[in-house]
C-alpha cells in the first residue's frame, strides 16, 4: 500500500475546514472555494443550501451560523437554509455531525459586504477526497474508503511514528497486494495515517501497535461514508510479545435505556481485558485495571440490542463513560421462533460457520470424543503436542518460513490460552472454530503480535447468553 504524501493538516483545523467549501459546479474539482452568487434578496437575509458531495444528497439538520450576530439556523429536507440578521453577515458557518465524522468539521464562506446573497456551502466529492488523501493508489470498485486521522500514545500527546495500522474486514473484495482481507499502512512523522481502500459498505476493523504500544481493535461501522477521520491512542506495553500492558487505568460508567432509566444487571466488557463486569442497581460498572488505549466496550442485557462504542482509555483518567442501550423491537403478532431469539454468541459462531474460511466443530462431533485434548486432533494442519490432555499445546505452521508457532486461542470471544483450556471439561464445550491460517480468522481475532493461527473455543453457558 503506498503511502499518500500531502499536507497533513488538509482536515485538521479550522484554515483546513474552510478550504473544503465549493459550490455545485466545482464539487469535483480540485479547486475548491466558496461559490457566493448575488441574489436580489433584503440585505439582511442570506439564503442557501448545504450539500454533501460525498453522499451525493443535501445535508440536513445541519447548523448554519452568520458571523457577527450569531444567529442560526438548521437545513430543512432539501438542505435549504434562511438567515435573518439584525446586521449584514460578513461570513456564514455550517455545521453537523457528519462533518465531525469525516475530518471536515465544517464549512464556511465569506459573505460580501453590502449585498444580498445566496450561498451553496458543500464537501467535496468522494473523488476528490480519494485524490486528495491518495495520490497514486488505484481507487477499486467496492474498496474505496478512506480511513485517515492520528496516533498517540495514551499520555494524550505523544504522537507516535512509524506505527503500524491494520485493517481487516470479513465480507467484500480482498486487498489485490495481499490477496486477503486485510492490508497495512504506517504512520508518518507526526503520527498521521492514510489508510485508502477501505471497504465502505461493510463492518471493518482497526488496530494499531509499535514495539512499545498498542490500541485495542476498533469496530468500523460500514454505512457507506466513504470517509472517515478515527484518531486512536496506544497504551503502552510491557512485552511486545505478549502484548501485556504496561498502565492501566479505572474505567467507570453507566448503562441506560432510551428512557434515561438504568439498567439493572448489564454485561459489560472492555476489549483486552479477561473480567466481565455487570451493572449495578443504579445501572453503573467499574473496571479496576483496563489497559491503557482506544478501546471496544460491549455493553448487552436481556430484551436490548448489544452496543458496541469505542473508549479512549487514557493515562491520566478519563470521564464516565455513557452507554445508552435501545430495547429489542417486536411486531405485534409476530411469533418469536427459536432462530429469531438465538443468542448472540451462538449467532456469531453460525455466522462464521456460513462464511466457511475454517474447521468448525459443533456439540454433535464434539461429544463423539474422548477429552479435550481428543477435540482438536485430527484437525489438518493442526499439531497437539504433549502427553494427555491436562499437558497438551497446539501449533500451526508458519507460512513465510519453515517450523511452527503456538496457536491464539480465544474462549467465549475473549483472549484465553490453551492453560485454560487444560482445565475445561469437555462436556462444556459447545462448538469449536480452528483457522491454521491466521487471516482466514474473521477480523477481530486476528492477534497484531504474531501470524499463527487462532482456535476459538464456545462454552454451553455461552450460547445460552
Amino acid at each position: 500500500m503506498i503511502r499518500p504524501r500531502h499536507p497533513s493538516c488538509w482536515f485538521a483545523s479550522a484554515i483546513c475546514a474552510a478550504v473544503l467549501v465549493i459550490g455545485p459546479t466545482e464539487a469535483r474539482s480540485h479547486a475548491v472555494h466558496a461559490r457566493v452568487l448575488l441574489m436580489p434578496f433584503a440585505s439582511d437575509t442570506i439564503r442557501g443550501l448545504v450539500y454533501d458531495s460525498l453522499a451525493q444528497r443535501p445535508l440536513v439538520g445541519a447548523s448554519v451560523i452568520a458571523e457577527p450576530g450569531g444567529q442560526s439556523a438548521t437545513t430543512d429536507a432539501a438542505g435549504r437554509f434562511l438567515l435573518v440578521t439584525a446586521a449584514p453577515a460578513t461570513r456564514v458557518s455550517a455545521f453537523h455531525l457528519t462533518l465531525d465524522r469525516t475530518g471536515i468539521g465544517s464549512l464556511s464562506a465569506a459573505v460580501p459586504a453590502g449585498s444580498s446573497v445566496r450561498v451553496t456551502l458543500a464537501t467535496p466529492s468522494s473523488r476528490t477526497a480519494w485524490d486528495r488523501l491518495c495520490p497514486g493508489v488505484v481507487r477499486e470498485e467496492a474498496r474505496d474508503g478512506v480511513v485517515f486521522g492520528t496516533i498517540r500514545s495514551a499520555d494524550g500527546s505523544t504522537r507516535i511514528a512509524r506505527a503500524r495500522v491494520r485493517i481487516t474486514w470479513d465480507k467484500g473484495p480482498p486487498d489485490a497486494a495481499t490477496g486477503i482481507r486485510q492490508f497495512e499502512v504506517r504512520t508518518d512523522s507526526i503520527g498521521s495515517y492514510y489508510a485508502c481502500g477501505v471497504p465502505a459498505q461493510d463492518n471493518a476493523y482497526i488496530v494499531t501497535y509499535a514495539p512499545e504500544y498498542a490500541s485495542g481493535l476498533i469496530a468500523i461501522a460500514g454505512d457507506s461514508l466513504p470517509l472517515r477521520k478515527l484518531d486512536l491512542f496506544a497504551g503502552r506495553l510491557s512485552d511486545a510479545a505478549t502484548a501485556a500492558p504496561a498502565t492501566t487505568q479505572i474505567v467507570t460508567g453507566f448503562v441506560r435505556d432510551g428512557t434515561r432509566r438504568p439498567v439493572v444487571g448489564a454485561t459489560v466488557d472492555i476489549d483486552g481485558i479477561e473480567l466481565t463486569e455487570k451493572t449495578d442497581l443504579g445501572g453503573r460498572f467499574r473496571f479496576a485495571a483496563a489497559p491503557t488505549g482506544t478501546r471496544m466496550l460491549l455493553s448487552r442485557s436481556v430484551g436490548y440490542t448489544p452496543t458496541l462504542q469505542p473508549i479512549d482509555v487514557m493515562e491520566r483518567g478519563m470521564e464516565e463513560v455513557q452507554v445508552e442501550l435501545t430495547r429489542s423491537v417486536l411486531l405485534p403478532g409476530v411469533k418469536v421462533t427459536e432462530r429469531l431469539a438465538i443468542p448472540v454468541l451462538l449467532a456469531e459462531f453460525e455466522e462464521h460457520r456460513r462464511a466457511g474460511f475454517g474447521t468448525f466443530l459443533d456439540s454433535s462431533v464434539i461429544e463423539r470424543k474422548t477429552n479435550i485434548r481428543n477435540v482438536f486432533e485430527g484437525i489438518p494442519s493442526l499439531e497437539v503436542t504433549g502427553r494427555d490432555q491436562s499437558e497438551f499445546k497446539m501449533f500451526t505452521p508458519v507460512l513465510s518460513f519453515s517450523g511452527s508457532c503456538p496457536v491464539n486461542v480465544f474462549l467465549d470471544g475473549r483472549k484465553s490460552g490453551t492453560d485454560e483450556l487444560q482445565a475445561l471439561p469437555k462436556d462444556l464445550v459447545a462448538a469449536v472454530e480452528v483457522y491454521v491460517r491466521q487471516p482466514n480468522a474473521p477480523a477481530k481475532y486476528r492477534p497484531t503480535q504474531n501470524a499463527c493461527g487462532v482456535v476459538i473455543v464456545w462454552t454451553k453457558m455461552a450460547f445460552r447468553r
